[in-house]
This record gives structure tokens, sequence and C-alpha cells, in this order.
């Protein structure tokens, strides 16, 4: 019990004597788990709905990758052929893609749900075989992406069309319409960098973090009790001990990456502590959707939870801190106006979305 209402103040659902914050108050009209609600009230609001609704449907079922014997580097190139081949017709580089399994998730159910459309259901059978993916799990996360947007239109968070309400809810035309890009809602689900940022508000305070991440203090401590100074690997830490990223992730075998922080939704625990499918995340998504901030102004740090460490100039941390509170006042709005539901217009999120896209851009 004690556990379950500390979660609920790191995800920012209570504050005060157990009171229900704004996003609180969302997130306990959702019949789901906490977060995967906040990810997917998050993903209504920053426009990337689509993508969001495959991912918590993954997460909330399984992962839809099966592993015969003997084929598991056969089942890791299928992954990565899924990711340099996407069927959007993204102008982004394959780069922003890599480095996440839940990304790689999505890909998948977009394009078996292009086959399934446009050639039929052999075909369709045929891309999973082709591709390590389990037909059934496919068919069942349509049916949860369904039952999620359709949560997320019963509370007033997106609109659900006239002609759905009344003829029945076709599965194959619903789901096609949480997905159709001209919605305010998917107005960003082609940009990589917002979808890992909207995995880290609603993953969050499930993070992870290389030496580089993290604060001096902390490391000092975790070093003490793991022994990780002499190891020449990245090593990755929980803010506790040592854990490992599981051998079925993409990022498994990866000598570098992109930052230093991931993303994950669990651990397991057998010889070690791994933690299944991950992503790795940008600093200024834990800026926005990470927990509390203390700026360091000599130093141009940011510690964050007391132990991950961010490089910014204070008067960015000053604006981030900023855009958070003011993200709750836009929380408030919604309780008062439900029926709001273009929130992705928003000044303050175009902000936010703004800053995203930008941090993703190479440097020059």
């Amino acid at each position: 019990m004690t556990s379950a209402i500390s979660l609920l103040y790191q995800v920012g659902a209570l504050e005060g004597d157990e009171g229900l914050t704004p996003l609180g108050y969302h997130l306990a009209k959702l019949p789901v788990d906490v977060l995967i609600g906040k990810m997917l009230l998050y993903g209504g609001i920053f426009g990337c709905l689509s993508p969001i609704l495959s991912i918590s449907a993954f997460l909330s079922y399984k992962s839809p990758f099966v592993y015969p014997k003997d084929e598991k580097q056969d089942v890791e190139r299928a992954k990565l052929a899924l990711l340099t081949d996407r069927p959007d017709g993204s102008s982004e580089s394959s780069d922003s893609y890599q480095q996440s399994d839940h990304l790689v998730m999505m890909i998948a159910y977009k394009k078996w749900e292009k086959i399934l459309r446009e050639r039929g259901v052999r075909a369709a059978q045929q891309f999973c075989s082709s591709h390590f993916l389990s037909s059934s799990v496919m068919y069942m996360i349509r049916d949860m992406r369904i039952q999620f947007g359709t949560l997320l239109a019963d509370i007033g968070l997106i609109n659900l069309p006239k002609k759905y309400q009344t003829e029945g809810k076709r599965k194959e035309m619903l789901d096609s319409w949480f997905s159709d890009k001209s919605q305010p809602f998917n107005m960003y689900a082609h940009h990589s960098s917002i979808v890992k940022a909207i995995l880290c508000a609603g993953l969050y305070p499930n993070v992870a973090a290389t030496e580089q991440g993290i604060a001096a203090v902390a490391l000092s401590n975790l070093r003490k009790s793991t022994n990780s100074a002499s190891k020449t690997y990245s090593v990755w830490h929980d803010g506790r001990r040592e854990v490992h990223i599981h051998p079925s992730s993409i990022n498994n075998s990866l000598k570098t990456f992109q930052h230093p922080f991931l993303v994950f939704l669990e651990k397991v625990e057998t010889n070690k502590v791994f933690l299944r499918d991950t992503t790795v995340i940008s600093p200024f998504s834990i800026l926005l959707f990470g927990g509390s901030i203390n700026i360091q102004h000599q130093t141009g740090q940011v510690i964050i939870d007391g132990w991950l460490k961010l490089t910014a100039p204070a008067q960015t941390a000053v604006l981030f801190k900023e855009l958070r509170s003011t993200l709750h006042t836009i929380w408030k709005e919604m309780i008062r106006n439900p029926e709001n539901s273009t929130i992705v217009n928003n000044a303050v999120v175009k902000s936010m979305i703004h800053l995203l896209l930008e941090e993703d851009k190479p440097q020059k």
C-alpha cells in the first residue's frame, strides 16, 4: 500500500495529504495501469496518440515478437529491418528511431495494419511469419488500441466522430481513425523525439542512467555498493543498484548510446537485475517530465530527483520549471472544459514540442 501511494506521488497523481492533482483526476477515470494511463493522456495532449496507443497496448499485453529456438539473431535482424524500412515515409533519419524497443513495436504494428488493410489477411499473416511476429498478438493489440482510444474519447480528451458512435464502431474503421495523420491528436505522430519524450512522461520514474548521467554524490555511493568503477563497458544504474539491459532488447548489444538515460516498464531479477523493453531518452525529456528539479547555478548542472545529472544553463532549467507548472494549469483547465480537446494547439504545449524537436536536430 505504501509503495502504491509513493508511486502515485512520483507520477504526479497525488499532492499534499494524499489529495488528487488535476493529472490524478484524469488518471482516476482511466481503468488502466497508472503509468500506461499517464502515457495515454500525454500522447493525446502532445499530438502523438496513434504510436502511443500501440505502445501502451503492447506494454499492457505482451511483446509481439516470438523467439524460436536458436533463432535469436534472426529475430534481431528482423527488428532492425523494421527500423530501417519504415511505412510512414518519414524524412527523419533512421538514427532517431534507433535505441528503442517501444518504437520497434510501434512500427511493427503500423506495417502489419497497413498490409492487412491493403492486401488482406493472408499477406498480413505472411508479414508476421517473416518478421517473427505473433499474428494473434497483433489482432489483440488492435482491439486494445480501440479500447484505449475510446476511453480517451469517453473522458473528453479526443472527440469521437458521430458516425463511429452510431454505426456499431467497426473495428478496422475505428482503428484507422485513431491512426489518421490529419487529426490534431496525431499532429506529431511521425516525430520519434516527441514519441520518446511521451514514453518518458508515462514511464518515469522507471529510469536508468549510465555514469555520465548520475550526480557525483549518488555515483560515489553506487560505486561503493557495486564496484563498477573498474568496468570498461557502459554500466546502467536505477538509482539504487547496477542493472542490465535484457538480452531481448535491441539496446542489449550496443556499446554507445545517444544519451545516458533510458526508460523501461519492468525489471526482471534472475542472476542479475534486467530491464525489459527499453528506450534511450533525451535530457530535455527528463527536464520536462522527470521528478523534482534542483538547479545548481554555479556549476551549470541540474539534479533531478537527487541523483540524475543534466548539464543545462540555469535559465534553461528555470524555463523548464515554468513550463512544468503551466502544464499543471492545462490539466486543471481540462477538468473545467473537457470538450476543449485541441490542447495540442495550446501555446505552452507547442513551446514544449518545439524544444524537444530542436534538441533532436543534429548539432552543427
